[in-house]
Formats: structure tokens, sequence, C-alpha cells
């Protein structure tokens, strides 16, 4: 394999070519001659390396530095299924990890206490009837003798009572799903439906069938796994870079490749002590399925809006030492191509691009390597390539 390389003085190839004179970044105390590197590929190591050429983007990039992530699902989207009275589980009608809907019914608890509270509403019931009788025949009678109208108060009284009685009574049994207009004495119920008070998926169950429960005892529990948001962990010297609003890109250490978009919503107030680090809670752009409470991700945090600068595809960079490279084609030969080695300086990093600025002038409409990059060098720096 053959291999040139032609290193000019900048001084000479400015007599000679015409070019503008590179100039070192500002606040450069160092006056030093500028070399300008030239790498001649033939026409053969050129189709090998697949060279592809572009030029300078302007684009929105935005300046990101990295943080950790787990997956959160706030008590907000969780739910027992709890017994209002005590009582022996009769069914069970859901299973470990099944989705149910709100209002669903999970299970049924038997609790015979249910049929005293059936037989004094309706011996209520009756009772309402004869006093309301009452008071109406002491009404009729009130006009005639004080006797009839001090007995009236009397009925009125006790039909009052009889009709608060019976509306508590009324509240109770709607309280255990037992309409009182259903009420009869052929029409007792001694069952209870526990239902699900929201859609979601089944974690916990707590007892099963002949289990006896207790007042407020919970016997499953649900999560809404659909509510699950990013908990991002700032280190404490970002802490004072990143407030609510702030961008998050966030992806799996195991599938970089695929990467959600979560916004920071709010922040703790205080430093995990164990972690060093502070909570910050995000919220997905868009929504995302599948997610599992508590697994960790990898974080990069956005802490200001992104700013329009010249960006290449990070293919067209190549870091040689403590340097940045691109290469640009200086011009087309019988023998080859010719490509202008130019020092960078990189910035943010977005959607696979770099913000890039050259340390010397680039022609502009120059056309430079966006693809092959690394090859180019390697012929610049001597290492062998293969053939």
């Amino acid at each position: 394999m053959k291999r040139y390389a032609l290193i000019f003085f900048l001084g000479a190839l400015t007599a000679s070519c015409g070019k503008k004179d590179v100039s070192p970044e500002a606040g450069d105390a160092q006056e030093t001659k500028e070399i300008h590197s030239y790498i001649l590929l033939t026409r053969a190591q050129h189709a090998q390396a697949g060279i592809e050429t572009g030029s300078f983007s302007f684009r929105v990039m935005q300046e990101y530095f990295p943080a950790s992530a787990e997956l959160f699902l706030g008590t907000e989207y969780t739910a027992a299924v709890s017994a209002i009275t005590e009582g022996i589980v009769s069914e069970l009608r859901v299973r470990l990890n099944q989705p149910v809907r709100k209002g669903e019914v999970v299970a049924v608890l038997h609790k015979p206490g249910l049929l005293d509270w059936q037989q004094e509403y309706l011996e209520q019931k009756d009772r309402l009837v004869f006093l309301t009788a009452e008071y109406e025949r002491y009404r009729g009678l009130a006009a005639e003798n004080a006797t009839a109208a001090r007995n009236l108060q009397k009925a009125e009284a006790d039909l009052k009572e009889a009709q608060t009685r019976m509306a508590i009574q009324a509240a109770r049994l709607r309280q255990y799903q037992i309409d009182p207009e259903q009420v009869s004495a052929s029409n007792l119920k001694t069952q209870l439906f526990l239902r699900a008070p929201i859609s979601g998926t089944v974690t916990k169950i707590h007892a099963g069938i002949g289990a006896s429960l207790s007042a407020g005892s919970a016997l499953c529990e649900i999560a809404d796994f659909s509510g699950i948001q990013p908990v991002v962990y700032i280190f404490e010297k970002d802490i004072f870079r990143v407030k609510p609003g702030a961008r998050v890109l966030l992806h799996f250490a195991a599938d970089p490749s695929k990467t959600y978009a979560a916004t920071i919503r709010d922040m703790d107030g205080a430093v995990d002590p164990d972690r060093k680090a502070l909570r910050a809670f995000a919220r997905f752009a868009q929504p995302v399925s599948g997610l599992i409470a508590g697994a960790y991700m990898e974080a990069r945090i956005a802490p200001a809006a992104g700013v329009e600068t010249a960006a290449l595809p990070q293919d067209a960079v190549v870091r040689e030492g403590d340097g940045e490279f691109i290469f640009f084609l200086e011009k087309e030969q019988a023998d080859g191509f010719v490509f202008h080695k130019v020092a960078v300086r990189t910035g943010a990093a977005d959607g696979g691009f770099l913000a890039v600025t050259p340390l010397e002038a680039v022609p502009e409409g120059a056309k430079i390597v966006v693809k092959g990059a690394y090859y180019v060098s390697a012929q610049g720096s001597g290492i062998e390539m293969e053939e």
C-alpha cells in the first residue's frame, strides 16, 4: 500500500495558493507557526474507504450531563382492596398479576351479621307505617280537645325519630352494598362484594378463600403501572444547574439505542444522604408501556435550552491524542484525492450530531468527510490499514 502525506508550512501555502492565514484561538499566549496537514489517498484507497462528504448544518444543539434514574410508581397509582367490616372470604375472583378494571368484583365476603341490620330496617319500616297512621289520627282530633293536641305532639316526635332511625339504617345498608328498596323478608343478603377501587394489575394477595378478615384489613393490592415515572438522581455538583422543566433523555444500559424523553416536573428540597444526590421527579413526554417499577436507567440532563450552532455527524470528527480533527477535500487530482486536516473544538452532542467549531478557517462550501474520516486519519498518522 502506498501512502503519501504532504506537509507544508502555512507561510509557503499562503504564498503559493493564496489561502487565508490561520488564526489561533483568542487568548492563546504562544505564538506558533501553524502546520497544515494534507493527506493524499489514491483512487483505490478512496473507493475502499467508502468516503462520503457533506457540509456543516445549523442545528439546535443541547448540552447534556450524565445522571442516574430509577423507575418509580407513586402511591397515587396504587390501591388496596380492603374490607369495611369483618367477614369470611367465600370467593376469590382474581389471581396474582391479573389485570382488573375499576369497579370489578375481586372477592366475596360472607357476613351473617348483615341479617341483623336488614331485620332492624324492616322492623323500623313497619313501625314507621304505624307511627304515620297515629300521627294522622291525632292530627284530626287535635282541633276538638286539648288531650288530642298533646297526643299529636308526641306522635309527631315519635314519627320524626322513626324516620331518622330508618334513614340511618338505610344509609348503613347502602354502605354495605345493599339497596334498602330491595330489602324484604324473602330477599335478605349475607354477602359483600369487594371491588377494585382503580384499574390496574393485582400485585399482592394477602388472604385466600376461608380467611377471616377484620375491618380495614387488606385482601389484595392493585397497581396501575401506566403511572410509572422516572426519578432522576442529580449529583451535588450539578444540583444548581437543573430546574423544573429541564429535558431528560433516558435509556436502559442494555439497550442504549432506545431513548425515552422526559421532563423534570419537581425536585426534592433535600439531598438523599445515602446517594449523596437530589431526587428530581420527571414525567415521560409520551406514554410508555412495559416498564418495570424499581428498574434503573441511565439519564442525560439538559440544564438549559439548546442554541443553534454549526454541527457535523459524530463520525466526521476524529480524536488523535489530545486533539480533535475533521478533514475536507482540498482537491482532486489525477493520482487521487488530497484532504486537508483541520483541528476543531467540539461541544454539545445531540441526535448523532456534534457542535463543531473549527480552529482555523474552512472554505465556504467545503466538502467535509462525514464517512470514512477514521480511514483518512489513519493514512495521515502512519497507521497501516488492511487492504
